[in-house]
């Protein structure tokens, strides 16, 4: 019976310094805390930039292929670039520092959103114009009328038409209008100039650089016999920041807005050169429609969905 007490009471001593064990095993260590971002840390995070959800949530930049090849859960906005899939990894950034050894300075709304976070965490990080890309240049951008007057009839010398359209005029020679691609019929060539009618067909619609437009009226008798055309930009709120344009390469178009007496649209393209715009607004009730040449991050509040990979260096 003695020997038997004594196996038992050996048991129980056994079962209590593995308990103990067990429960020092799963007790934290003093003086170790879990890492989170701090300034001067380098990180890896996976994102997702957007725009706010009153233009829709588009999508403009990520380092996830599959949010860029997903255009049906991640709406883009018109000029998002995708990339070849081995690009799409994760961003290195090197927190509230300058970029270093493939770590990445970002706007400052970004990285101060990164502080305080955990390896595995998720966070949604509010940027504004001021934290993030700035509020662009506003001459770049411009506000026009959806419904506008063009010149039916230009003057222009010998030498301009073969500059604008590659060849020598001729009474009743057909060339295509660069901008609205509606026919261009030759009038009159006299004294070294030519007189070319913009020939469209009334209520019919013509695809000008990044819509249709429709034209609406045509008098061949006003401003002084040069005649005009009344034409519908065919914009539509549902298009704001999915709908842009650029004269990049479209030469014909480039040296066909070097002319004079331009519509205001011919003038907002002109004055945009190279460069691509985005349609950023839609004012029915004002009649009005607003292209920006700027980036699409600079003047908004943009949205970065964020995960936290690894902090690489603390």
């Amino acid at each position: 019976m003695k020997r038997e007490s004594m196996v038992a009471l050996s048991l129980i001593v056994v079962a209590i310094i593995v308990f103990a064990g067990y429960q020092i095993a799963l007790a934290p260590s003093k003086g170790v805390e879990e890492k989170t971002v701090r300034a001067g840390s380098k990180v890896q995070v996976e994102y997702i930039g957007m725009l706010e959800p009153k233009y829709g949530s588009l999508v403009f930049d990520t380092s996830i292929y599959k949010v860029a090849v997903d255009n049906i859960t991640y709406p883009k906005v018109a000029t998002f670039k995708m990339k070849s899939k081995d690009l799409y990894t994760p961003l290195r950034v090197h927190v509230e520092g300058k970029s270093d050894g493939g770590y990445i300075k970002v706007v400052d709304g970004f990285s101060e959103g990164l502080i305080g976070m955990k390896v595995g965490d998720t966070k949604t990080i509010i940027v504004p114009p001021e934290k993030g890309y700035g509020y662009g240049d506003k001459n770049l951008i411009k506000t026009l009328p959806i419904v506008e007057k063009i010149r039916m009839r230009e003057t222009y010398s010998v030498g301009q038409f073969k500059l604008f359209f590659d060849k020598s005029p001729e009474v009743g020679m057909v060339v295509e209008n660069p901008i609205y691609h509606w026919p261009m019929v030759v009038e009159v060539v006299l004294n070294n100039s030519a007189v070319v009618r913009n020939d469209p067909e009334i209520n019919s619609i013509y695809h000008s650089i990044a819509w249709d437009v429709k034209v609406l009226n045509i008098d061949s008798s006003a401003d002084r016999g040069n005649g005009t055309i009344t034409v519908k930009h065919l914009v539509d709120k549902s298009e704001i920041f999915r709908v842009k344009g650029s004269l990049k390469d479209n030469t014909d178009a480039q040296i066909f807005l070097k002319r004079s007496n331009m519509s205001l649209y011919e003038k907002a393209l002109a004055s945009g050169g190279d460069k691509t715009f985005i349609l950023t607004d839609v004012n029915e009730s004002a009649g009005t429609y607003t292209i920006d040449y700027n980036d699409v991050t600079k003047g908004r509040t943009l949205v970065f969905w964020v995960k936290l990979i690894s902090i690489d260096k603390w």
